[in-house]
């Protein structure tokens, strides 16, 4: 069924922005959608009813823990809409008239109100502070008609909204809220507003621990704005993508926000977490390790590479000097505790495999040899996990026991393969010989027994089963596509986008199971590029982009359906990202100075240019159209060619 689209595409400054225009679609409809800065979290509702804006607030302050060592303990807020004060003009509330709504890394709506003599135009922007524990609402109004007007703002607009005793302290969530004309905060929130002119209502809600400084104090809510619209254009500079496609362009754009502002300053280090209103200041070994650390080693962000590295580190402590136990699969509470109630999930798998790519796009080890030696233990703990096939064991996958995974899962096996095969790079380029002859040779030995265990017909498919006895399709047969084993390609692509998996809210994660997580379908689309079904696979994206971008749930991928309400994880984010990298480009880490990729366009892209690339030890470009390839280092080095075959290129 064709999904309802209410955005359009447009340029904000230069970057991209979307714009639902509710004068042309003005049905009633509401979104929501987060945003975070290093001490918090906003998550804003908006839409309309009845033409009217309606507005929800979330806050999360991650680093205030409400309880001891628990993946759960971010304190959250839910902000009535009685608590936010309300403007006034002339002494009448201010009814807003939605005229459009903005994305463009805040949340802007644009409005009106033309009742009792007075027209007023009106701004309303959410946004989380860059640096501070306090997120803003800023409200500017403009005098539209010929009269002066008196503009004032209702109720104890300087206030403690809530408390809460927590095992760090007491917690206190705080609301300032004043009205600025010409740079000055006027006195008892009111102002004349004369024709023509503006005010701007400051609207900052803070949290704190009882004896520390209010986070508030001294903000200037149009420096605060500045400062985050500063930060989303360094998100999007990163690795810019330009392919004539305004779809794909904006959707990847877009998503390099998401993933890369997820990053929130811990007791022990800058940390990338997946949101959600729920998971903060803890890191995964699917959603960090495996899928947003080798997407920020492209990115030559200080923050997110250190944010990257400090969510592998989280995890040294718990590897031994024997493999008795697994890794556990998230380190919680600003790194203070684990969780491992799904058991091993294939989490060192994960970690190997993530791990080993974000160490070789870096191209180095982080200045640590301590990441190679948890890379080395993650490949050794997977390895002792064997059993008389050959394959590796696992108590499930990432979706901790949701759907059957078997005593050994295709997806835990692809993994492994793919990290022993990076593993294998690393131990070359700092002279392992040893390990780098070993996890080739394991590789190689591990492919073959995963095409003896998990080959098969499948619904009349040449492809994969998922686990041993399973009969159904799975979302996750894609994963041998993404780690090079084509052996049953062309059945497998016909599967992933056959009827049996398709739906309304996505990909299905198993053939007539009514759920779905964007997760596979990410590394789906990205592994069909990957093994050159690229129609297939443009297609797919298209569908895909159009969906998540400027259809009913924008602007990022979401985490699953029905499950959690179509969260916006931020780690989905950075699996989208990667469709270009991994997928569309194939790029493949040789060593910490070298890497392959295949200049191959899909049907239907004229160009490809990924400009402002950090990885390898240089910042560089690729570009590709129907004329060649070209990739040019910052320095003015230059390789070309005219071939689409894989290209090696060493700095």
């Amino acid at each position: 069924m064709e999904e309802k689209k209410y955005w359009s595409i447009e340029s904000s400054d230069g970057r991209p922005a979307l714009c639902w225009d509710c004068t042309v679609n003005g049905d009633d409809h509401s979104d929501f959608i987060e945003m975070s800065g290093l001490y918090s979290s906003f998550i804003v509702k908006y839409g309309i009813e009845s033409g009217k804006a309606v507005f929800g607030r979330q806050i999360v302050f991650p680093m205030l823990r409400i309880f001891p060592n628990d993946t759960f303990g971010s304190y959250r807020l839910e902000i009535d809409n009685n608590t936010v004060p309300e403007i006034h003009a002339n002494g009448r509330p201010v009814s807003e008239t939605a005229r459009s709504f903005r994305l463009n890394g805040t949340v802007e709506c644009n409005s009106v109100y033309e009742e009792s003599g007075c027209r007023l135009g009106i701004e309303r922007v959410f946004f989380p502070t860059v640096d501070k524990q306090a997120v803003c609402e800023m409200v500017t109004v403009y005098n539209r008609g010929a009269d002066d007007i008196t503009i004032s703002l209702s109720g104890n607009t300087d206030r403690k909204l809530d408390g809460v005793v927590g095992p760090m302290g007491a917690i206190s969530a705080m609301i300032h809220a004043n009205v600025i004309t010409d740079g000055l905060t006027a006195e008892n929130a009111a102002a004349v507003l004369h024709p023509d002119r503006k005010a701007v209502v400051s609207i900052v809600y803070s949290g704190r621990l009882a004896m520390q400084n209010d986070p508030a104090d001294g903000i200037d809510i149009e420096k605060e704005y500045v400062k985050r619209l500063d930060r989303v254009a360094d998100l999007m500079s990163a690795a810019a993508l330009d392919t004539g496609n305004e779809l794909f362009d904006t959707m990847f754009a877009f998503c390099k926000v998401r993933a890369g502002e997820s990053i929130f300053r811990t007791r022990n280090g800058d940390i990338h977490s997946p949101g959600g209103g729920v998971y903060y200041a803890a890191v995964w070994c699917n959603d960090q390790a495996e899928y947003a650390g080798p997407w920020q080693a492209y990115t030559g962000d200080e923050l997110q590479i250190k944010a990257g590295y400090n969510g592998y580190a989280w995890y040294f402590p718990f590897m031994d000097d024997s493999f008795d136990d697994p890794i556990p699969s998230s380190v919680i509470a600003e790194g203070t505790d684990f969780w491992n109630g799904a058991g091993d999930r294939g989490d060192a798998a994960m970690y190997l495999y993530g791990a080993s790519r974000y160490a070789l796009t870096c191209g180095n080890l982080g200045g640590s040899r301590e990441l190679w030696n948890a890379i080395l233990w993650c490949a050794g703990y997977c390895l002792s996990r064997k059993n008389e096939s050959g394959v590796i064991l696992s108590d499930s996958d990432e979706l901790e026991g949701r759907l059957p995974s078997g005593k050994a899962n295709l997806c835990t096996n692809m993994l492994t393969l793919g990290g022993l095969r990076y593993a294998s790079r690393i131990a070359a380029a700092i002279g392992d010989t040893a390990n780098a002859a070993r996890f080739l040779g394991e590789a190689r030995a591990l492919e073959i027994a995963c095409e003896k265990y998990f080959a098969a017909n499948i619904r009349g498919f040449d492809t994969y089963r998922y686990y041993e006895g399973n009969t159904t399709l799975r979302s996750w047969i894609c994963m041998p596509l993404c780690v090079d084993v084509y052996d049953h390609a062309d059945g497998t692509v016909d599967a992933i986008t056959s009827a049996y998996l398709m739906s309304d809210a996505g990909q299905l994660s198993e053939e007539g199971a009514e759920i779905a997580w964007d997760r596979s379908t990410l590394y789906g689309i990205r592994g069909m590029f990957r093994a050159g079904k690229n129609s297939a696979a443009w297609s797919y994206l298209q569908d895909y982009c159009s969906r998540r971008l400027i259809g009913r749930h924008v602007p990022y991928p979401v985490e699953a359906w029905p499950e959690g309400g179509m969260r916006h994880l931020s780690a989905e984010s950075a699996l989208f990202c990667q469709i270009v990298t991994e997928g569309i480009l194939a790029i493949d880490p040789h060593s910490f100075g070298s890497f392959s990729f295949v200049p191959k366009l899909p049907d239907g892209m004229e160009h490809l240019v990924l400009s402002n690339i950090h990885a390898f030890g240089q910042t560089f470009s690729i570009t590709v159209d129907h004329d060649g390839w070209s990739v040019k280092t910052a320095s003015g080095k230059t390789y070309s060619g005219t071939s689409t075959e894989r290209q090696t290129i060493e700095f």
